[in-house]
């Protein structure tokens, strides 16, 4: 019932966007009327498969890895085309002796040959460069014997269907050329589905067995079984940590479990513990799946804070720290400081759904610690 009402909602929320971008762009581009139907259709596939979508399955598998970026795309085109539409209609109010679909032919083809050079950028970026970001950070107090210490950072892998073994491959031999003393996953290693462990754990043989692999769990390992991810995880070349610390060169890195446990009680347990993550650790390093964990391990003057899941919005401007996850989140990318406590941020070195990453390329960081006195 829950699911139903869920999409219920959903549903009275967009279709007003779909009828009013599918309503508009038959009347402003009447000449494209085959293409526009089809995007439509294709792009409103999934919602009859959207009760099976958390299924374990072959075929919500297919469905998600298929029907989703279509439908993501054309739900996100619509919400913006009605943006647009809105604004278009206001400017040509003063004009209305003007027909409103000549008024809103060029506003509507410039939208649409921006939004398709966008498309495909974004499509080159999100599955072609790899973008390694050298990140020193400067910690008081920090051991001696960890004056240098170099953490390889990735998050977001988001494995599924469509993910290419040459891709995990080049993206764990760029954090072996890193040389770390360390390699962390910040969680989402997979996408959704405990089927796709395998792939990930396959991937990883190209950063050799030689370099300490931490992960943590991520919010899309809680939606799908958390407890089949962990049994997959159970000694492999992956230490996950949930609430517990290993120690490494006189500091310990404390992996957090997963705040996404909100929406599914039943893994409760699996939750973020701060208390219990940090109990006996010496100069720890909180790996967190959300930046949300800061608030609660700055509090505790953790020294640093690395963290993933925002993606950076898969879109933004990195030069200037500006990122469209940067709309809804305090923490959205890169480092902060507050009081002794810092907060590292990556952007994510795969994509969710959409395979479009617009001025955020996918990120390795090389972390380096150095002694501020």
């Amino acid at each position: 019932m829950r699911a139903l009402a869920f999409l219920g909602i959903a549903l009275v929320i967009f279709a007003p966007f779909n009828v009013v971008t599918i309503r508009q762009l038959l009347r402003i581009h009447p000449h494209r009327r085959r293409w526009i139907l089809a995007a439509a259709v294709i792009g409103n596939l999934m919602w009859p498969f959207f009760l099976v979508l958390r299924d374990l399955t072959p075929f919500s598998r297919m469905a998600r890895a298929i029907l989703g970026p279509p439908w993501f795309a054309w739900t996100s085109l619509a919400i913006l085309y009605t943006a647009l539409m809105l604004l278009v209609l206001l400017a040509w109010i003063p004009f209305r002796k003007r027909r409103f679909a000549g008024f809103a032919r060029w506003p509507s083809r410039i939208f649409l040959s921006l939004g398709l050079v966008g498309a495909v950028a974004g499509f080159y970026q999100a599955l072609v460069p790899l973008r390694v970001e050298r990140v020193p950070i400067l910690l008081e107090n920090l051991p001696a014997e960890a004056e240098g210490m170099r953490i390889a950072v990735m998050s977001d892998l988001h494995v599924g269907l469509f993910t290419r073994p040459s891709r995990l491959e080049k993206i764990f031999t760029t954090a072996r050329a890193l040389d770390p003393d360390a390699t962390v996953i910040l969680g989402d290693m997979i996408d959704d589905d405990p089927h796709f462990v395998p792939k990930l754990l396959d991937g990883t043989a190209a950063l050799g067995p030689d370099i300490p692999l931490l992960a943590v769990l991520g919010n899309h390992e809680i939606y799908g079984d958390p407890r089949q991810v962990i049994s997959g995880l159970r000694g492999s070349r992956i230490r996950l940590l949930v609430n517990e610390w290993v120690p490494l060169r006189s500091v310990t890195f404390a992996g957090l479990g997963e705040y996404g446990v909100s929406r599914t009680p039943e893994h409760r347990a699996l939750g973020p513990d701060v208390e219990r993550a940090l109990a006996g650790a010496s100069f720890p390093i909180v790996l967190s799946h959300q930046p949300k964990a800061f608030y609660e391990t700055r509090a505790k003057n953790v020294p640093l804070t690395i963290a993933g899941h925002t993606h950076g919005g898969q879109c933004g401007i990195r030069p200037l720290g500006l990122s469209l996850a940067g709309a809804f989140l305090e923490y959205h990318m890169g480092l902060y400081r507050y009081s002794t406590s810092q907060l590292y941020i990556n952007t994510g070195t795969g994509y969710w759904l959409v395979p479009f990453r617009l001025g955020m390329t996918p990120e390795i960081t090389l972390i380096e610690l150095r002694r501020a006195n």
